[in-house]
Formats: structure tokens, sequence, C-alpha cells
């Protein structure tokens, strides 16, 4: 049977063909020029020519590039010359003689490199402490919100609508009432993971708190992909707290309701000239939201240096030409003598780094790897397999936590480096998020870390991966499958 098309039918058929052509040309022009990675590339490209042009397209504007770009000049640059106003005046670490810091002789290659990387300077003078879990955490951050005078900044990936999420509301509702100057920003794709967020409950009682990046509205849909994963709260430009921790009671044991699966995490709390770091990362983030700059004496922050810490902010997202904490975890595996611990909720690393690691064994570097398991994804679970597998091939060891899911990320180098924050070890913390870490010279730190670390392989045991031929080949198909979307993970 012969079907005909009416002049108007075939009209728009051809320019829906010819809108079709025109965005596959368009999007692989900006594939070629802009994507580093060729088979990234040659993917992207078969996906518009090869399937559905349009649709391609779509999916490419959606998750494969990054649109947003902060004007640096009118945003970026005045926030960092601002804080360089805040800093405490004085000589700067970068500026002293390799004998005049007290970090071993082999970290000043690593620390040339964060110079290089990052181009500012390591605060010293400051105080970080390991807080293990809600029951530590979440007390010390209601008390620094309680005894606030002139500002708090507070910003969460998740913030959950649960007894955890009311106890911080009621508490910055408090502050607010005695005068307090409050800001909150919450992740709009992080405020609806895994149940209601406490946006609105805030939003009701008058304080100042925004969604970051709303996804509801079609114009926004190409900023679905891209999340501020960050933690950050700093109170009175005195006192800061940022790392791994959600808003979540499942962190907190006191008030976890019964049945409901447990999560521990590790939060740090920060003193120091380095708050600065955090100030300006949670500033750039409410200015690019709201518009708003946070100015004058209430946003001060103090210039008390009496730590034995030296510290500074990596403050990384995708709007960023390099990517900073990718760039730091190879600067280290390339600078590690002895050892190294890994600790990561998800291990699906880019190539690079999987080769960095093999490298650092083969010099002798022992590195250690703790992943909670099962994960918390089944996506993440069936793809992070082969990850494993190839690094205990190269000769690292890889410990699995049966117990408990662990939310920590962190990274410790011969017992007096770390890098600690908000990234995991996946695509998505290393590439497409905001996220914020600190790198740390400390041994007092490291140690405390590693303290962390002994308690939590007391649970774990040598992760062990089947076989293929001990596995049913479904399931060897299923965590193929699951690997093609490691990119958006």
């Amino acid at each position: 049977m012969r079907v005909f098309l009416s002049d108007t039918s075939l009209l728009i058929v051809q320019c829906f063909a010819a809108l079709s052509i025109c965005a596959a040309i368009l999007a692989s022009i900006h594939v070629i020029l802009r994507r580093g990675d060729n088979r990234s590339a040659i993917g992207w490209l078969g996906l518009f020519w090869l399937g559905y042009p349009l649709i391609g397209c779509l999916i490419y504007l959606m998750v494969g590039v990054n649109l947003i770009s902060r004007d640096k000049k009118a945003i970026g640059a005045d926030i960092l010359s601002k804080n360089r106003r805040r800093r405490p005046k004085r000589a700067q670490t970068g500026t002293h003689s390799h004998r005049t810091l007290s970090i071993p002789p082999h970290m000043h290659t690593l620390k040339k490199m964060g110079d290089s990387i990052l181009g500012n300077k390591l605060h010293s003078g400051d105080d970080i402490q390991l807080l293990s879990g809600g029951s530590e955490a979440y007390p010390a951050m209601l008390e620094a919100i309680e005894s606030a005078t002139r500002s708090i900044a507070m910003a969460s990936y998740i913030f959950k609508d649960d007894i955890a999420g009311r106890f911080f509301a009621d508490a910055l509702e408090r502050a607010k009432n005695r005068g307090v100057e409050v800001r909150v920003l919450i992740d709009a794709m992080g405020s609806s993971h895994g149940g209601r967020s406490v946006y609105r409950i805030l939003k009701n009682r008058g304080l100042a708190v925004r969604r970051f990046m709303p996804t509801l509205g079609l114009p926004f849909l190409r900023f679905a992909n891209l999340r501020n994963h960050r933690k950050l709260l700093i109170v009175d430009g005195r006192l800061a707290f940022t790392g791994g921790m959600n808003v979540d009671v499942a962190f907190w044991p006191e008030h976890r309701p019964a049945g409901m699966t447990p999560k521990t995490d590790a939060h740090f709390m920060v003193r120091g000239p380095v708050i600065a770091d955090l100030m300006a990362a949670f500033e750039e983030d409410w200015r690019f939201t709201t518009g708003e700059k946070l100015d004058g004496e209430i946003w001060k922050v103090a210039s008390d240096d009496n730590g034995t810490m030296y510290a500074r902010g990596i403050a990384d997202g995708p709007d960023l030409s390099q990517r900073l904490t990718h760039s730091f975890i190879l600067s280290a595996l390339a600078t590690a003598k002895h050892s190294i611990k890994i600790i990561t909720p998800y291990f699906l690393p880019h190539s690079d780094i999987v080769s960095a690691m093999g490298v650092a064994v083969l010099r002798g570097v022992k590195i250690e790897i703790l992943v909670p398991d099962p994960t918390n994804s089944m996506l993440v679970q069936w793809s992070s397999g082969d990850y494993l597998k190839k690094v205990q091939e190269l000769g690292c060891v890889v410990w699995a936590d049966k117990v408990q899911f662990s939310h920590a990320k962190m990274m410790v180098v011969d017992g007096c480096w770390s890098m600690i924050g908000s990234s995991n070890w996946d695509p998505r913390s290393l590439r497409l998020n905001f996220e914020f870490n600190l790198e740390c010279h400390s041994e007092q730190l490291a140690l405390r870390i590693e303290q962390y670390w002994d308690d939590h392989l007391q649970s774990a045991k040598l992760w062990n991966h089947s076989s293929p031929a001990d596995r049913p080949r479904w399931m060897e198909i299923r965590d193929g499958i699951a690997r093609l979307f490691t990119p958006l993970l």
C-alpha cells in the first residue's frame, strides 16, 4: 500500500530532517573543538550520525556538555581579590624557604605541584580535626550554629527533611531570630535525593535559602547533569566544617529510626586562615545563584593562625578548564614514596589514574583502598568490579567493608599528607560536580585519618572478585552494560 504525504506534511518532514542535520553538524563541531578524549568524542559522533541526530544532540546538550560559564571577570576575580583582603597581612608559606616549612622534604615536590595547579599558596596556622560520623559531626555543627553572632553560610548537596534536618532548621531559625545573617544553599538535584528536602521549611521560616540550579523548568534541563556536591558550613568567619557528610539522619546513630540502613562518614572542623578558601567557594556559588554579594564585616574571615597545619582549599568544578582534583590525585600518586591509603564510597577512576597507581606500586609504594561492599548504588556496584579487579591485579590491596556503608572520602600519602573533602573517585566528582576538598600537610591529621582507617578495617575483608567462569553470563553482560554509564555515575 502506498502512502502519500500532503505538501504540508512533506514540508514538515523536510524541515525536521534539515533541523536534525544542522543540529548534528553543530554538535559535531562542538565535540571536535571541545572534547579532549578521542574515545568519548567518537562515541558522541556515532550517536549523532548513526542514530537519531536530533535526539542524540538533545542528550548531548543535557549530559554531555557543560553550558555553565561563570563570569570570571565579574565574579571570580572580584571574590579572589576580596579574599586576599580577608587573609592575614603576613608572609605566606609559598615565600618561605623549604627549611622553614615543617613538612618532609619530598613533600615539597607535591607542594610545588599544588602551587602550579591552583596558582595560590598554602595557608599556615590552620587547625583541622576529624569528626567521625554524625555522633561527633552534627552536635559540633549545631553548637557552632547556636554560638553564631554575625554570619552563617551553609551549603549541602543533600539536606533532608528528617530528624537531623529539623534540628538544623531549628538552629538556623534561632540564629536568624538573634539577628545573625544566614545563607543556605542546597543543590536542586540533591534536594530530591532519597526523600523530601528541608528547603521549603527553611523558606517558610523566612531564611535566605536557595536551590543551586533548579532543573524543573525546561530552560534549566541543560544543567541537570551538573551538581553542587560541596558540603560547607562557615560560622562567623572563624569556624568552619567541610567533608563528605550531608544532612541525613542515617549518619546519626542516636536519632536514626529503627530499620533505616545505617551510614557512616567523616567530617572535619576547620579553624585558621584556610577558612577564606571555604568562604570563597561558598560566596562564588551563592553569587552565581542569587547575584548577591556577601560583603562587609559580617562576612569577614577571622585572621587567627594559631594552628600548626598547612592547608589550602581545592574548589573544583565543570566551569574550570583544568580538572583540579584529578591533577592533585595524579600528583600525589607520583610523589608518594612509601604508602597511600584511599577511602571512597565509589571507585570508578579514569584510566590515567589507574595507570599512575600501577606505576606507584612498581616504585614500591603500598597502595590500599577501602570501599563499602555493597555500595548504595546498584549501577556503581555492577560497574566498579572491573576497576577494583584491575588495580588489584596491579598490586594494590583492596579492602571491602561488609558491615556498613561508608560515605567517607579521604586520601593519605606517606603518613604526612592528606586530601579530604567531598570528591569521590569517579567521573562525576572529578569532571561534572562542583566539589570542595582540602590539601593538608600535617602528620597529626594524617595519623588521625589512619586511626579512622584502622577502626573501619576491623569490619572489612579483602575484596574478592569472582572470575568470569564462576559467574553467570547474564551478570557479565549486566556489569558490561553498567560500565557504559560510568561517565555519568
